[in-house]
């Protein structure tokens, strides 16, 4: 004990509110300092997952709203077409009826001649387009692309699905003014392959010729693929963002640098290896979704930095269409932040700091004047405090006194059981000696025999003492013990009682060795087995049956099952556990929680003190640090039934 008479005593009491004042105030200080820290900590991955989620979703926003445009025009696709080429159409009616118009006295064939001289050479869509003039009796009168058609009347040729449509569309003019039709035709540039053409065609009635038109729905696709092209290129927000596209061949469609445009970037790698253009087609054919890698470029730097892109796939128009952002702008954005809390923090701690500190000196002025109390009646309460402590070790000196003269009395009987069968041999041994020497008949093998019994029997007394002396050697250290040794001592420490009372022991026995108070453990062995004899030799109608059965082996704690909630079981450790089990019929239950209590005992006053299993209780929990319970238990052993008291100990040992 650090505080050693009532000088100190007195100065603990005074000064150690102060101290635990002061340590209180550090510990709460450095707790709200750590738990700011923590909270800073917490904040930061609170704005980073934030900022990763809003980023997430503005890409994802800016790309999906691509997603839209492309498909308004896509829908709006057969529209813009239509309109386009009756757009045309109408231009060139325009331009046939000024003519007309202006021409009034020119004969009609002269009129045809004007009028394909004036839309011969048009074109339009990127020179894709131009006008076709046929009459409504079948002839071929313009045809810019082929002039050898020029002359040939559709109703003569051949019946093909070209023919077969214009003769339809003239029988459709004859009815209205214009109509749209679709038809197949070769491309000029490719005439292996038939491809679906959009036309419109308006008739001119003072002629009697219609005019046409059509355009290849696949150009006209291409050609709003390159305006959503130019519109995505032109696509930014924020300080760094814009949307990128590649076709599944790896081709770069769309880039904020331009320069990119039209290369294959299929192997294109970023430092960490990762092949970025393969990963973000990959994602696209799988799905809409996120990927991560080092992007080439950061438009705020011009260098590469890591980013986190949405990617989104076109199927029919194979695109990958993405949009990313880039985490050093978290970064920065998180520096900024930290900054930012760290200062709020910072403040936030020195106001607790001072309100700490205003308390503290509120609590010292307290605790001094509390102190000024307790010093004041301190002397009242000393007298009766000792009186109190003097009156327990008077206990505690009766109770150890109990126990070592009832421990003694049993080992002085045991003691007297054991020396009782030598004494007789040595006596008898004796007796014949000298009865012989009277009798004359004495001889030297006689002697011999007789002394040899006589020195056998001191030796066996010999023994025994020693065995006793070394049963109340007062040591406290542990000890390496056998387990088989240790329950051979304590047997033979009573095997005179056992025997006195033809009590049978039936053994299961494990052998291993572990560290113990042996002493110890087999006083509280001892203690056990003689309440066992107390309770069995009190049977007068089963002299001829008493057993008492004990097992001892090691158990690993998950093997074991505690009910006790005071004692735990340590993981995967291994517990020496003993059992004793007798046939005395049980403890009655109306007692056999009690057993355990000092002074408790069923015996007569002249017979016990009631503190045996209480001393063992004391062994087994306080000194071995182990546990001990007792229940009545029915059991079987060679067929037979047998009910009686079960004794259980569980001590923790430690390996050799």
């Amino acid at each position: 004990m650090f505080i050693k008479n009532e000088r100190e005593l007195l100065s603990f009491v005074k000064y150690s509110p102060i101290i635990i004042i002061v340590i209180v105030a550090i510990i709460v200080n450095s707790l709200v300092y750590y738990q700011n820290e923590s909270n800073l900590k917490k904040d930061l991955e609170f704005y980073k997952e934030n900022y990763i989620k809003t980023n997430k979703q503005d890409i994802k926003l800016h790309v999906e709203k691509i997603l839209d445009l492309i498909n308004k025009e896509r829908v709006t696709l057969e529209i813009q077409l239509r309109q386009s080429l009756e757009q045309r159409v109408n231009e060139a009616y325009l331009t046939i009826d000024n003519i007309y118009k202006k021409f009034p006295n020119k004969r009609e064939e002269e009129l045809l001649q004007i009028v394909k001289e004036s839309l011969r050479g048009v074109r339009f869509n990127d020179n894709r387009g131009y006008f076709t003039l046929t009459g409504m009796n079948g002839d071929i009168v313009m045809h810019p692309i082929n002039s050898n058609y020029e002359g040939i009347n559709i109703f003569k040729k051949t019946e093909s699905n070209t023919i077969n449509t214009l003769k339809t569309v003239i029988n459709i003019l004859k009815k209205e003014d214009k109509t749209f039709t679709k038809i197949e035709w070769y491309k000029p540039k490719d005439t292996k392959q038939k491809y679906e053409k959009v036309a419109f065609y308006r008739l001119f009635k003072p002629l009697n010729i219609f005019i046409g038109t059509a355009e290849y729905r696949s150009d006209f696709e291409e050609y709003t693929k390159n305006k959503i092209l130019e519109y995505i290129q032109n696509v930014t927000f924020g300080e760094n963002g814009y949307v990128f596209v590649f076709d599944y061949e790896g081709k770069q469609l769309a880039h904020v640098k331009r320069s990119y445009v039209g290369q294959n970037r299929i192997d294109l790698k970023d430092s960490n290896g990762v092949y970025i253009t393969k990963t973000i087609i990959e994602q696209a054919k799988k799905g809409p979704g996120y990927v991560s890698y080092v992007g080439t470029i950061m438009p705020a730097t011009n260098k590469p930095a890591e980013k986190i892109t949405y990617v989104l796939g076109l199927s029919d128009w194979k695109w990958a269409i993405a949009s990313g952002f880039y985490t050093k702008d978290m970064y920065d954005y998180l520096e900024k932040k930290s900054i930012e809390l760290e200062k709020i923090n910072n403040s936030t701690y020195k106001r607790i700091v001072l309100i700490s500190l205003f308390l503290s000196i509120i609590l010292i002025f307290i605790a001094l004047y509390i102190s000024k109390i307790l010093n004041k009646f301190f002397d009242e309460y000393k007298l009766q405090i000792e009186k109190e402590l003097q009156a327990n070790r008077n206990k505690d000196i009766i109770l150890y006194q109990q126990s070592k003269m009832a421990s003694m009395g049993e080992m002085i009987g045991n003691i007297a059981h054991q020396w009782r069968q030598p004494l007789n041999l040595i006596s008898t041994a004796a007796s014949g000696m000298k009865l012989q020497d009277e009798l004359g008949i004495s001889t030297e093998k006689s002697k011999i025999a007789s002394i040899d019994a006589i020195l056998d029997s001191t030796q066996y007394l010999s023994k025994t003492i020693d065995d006793f002396r070394s049963f109340f050697n007062p040591n406290k250290e542990e000890i390496v013990v056998n387990s088989k040794t240790m329950y051979e001592k304590a047997i033979k420490l009573i095997e005179g009682r056992l025997k006195n009372h033809n009590i049978e022991l039936e053994t299961e026995l494990e052998e291993f060795e572990f560290e113990t108070y042996e002493n110890e453990l087999i006083q509280a062995l001892i203690n056990i087995i003689n309440n066992s004899v107390d309770a069995l030799k009190d049977l007068d109608n089963n002299k001829d049956n008493r057993k008492i059965f004990i097992s001892i082996n090691r158990q690993n704690s998950n093997h074991l099952i505690i009910k006790n909630q005071n004692f735990q079981l340590e993981n995967n450790k291994d517990y020496l556990y003993i059992r004793i089990k007798d046939n005395a019929g049980g403890i009655s239950s109306n007692i056999i929680d009690k057993i355990f209590d000092a002074y408790f005992t069923t015996k007569h006053q002249t017979q016990g003190t009631g503190i045996g299993l209480y001393m063992t209780y004391q062994i087994i929990v306080k000194h071995l640090h182990g546990y001990i319970y007792a229940n009545n238990e029915t059991y079987t052993v060679d067929d037979k039934k047998y009910t009686g008291a079960k004794f259980v100990i569980i001590v923790p040992i430690h390996n050799k």
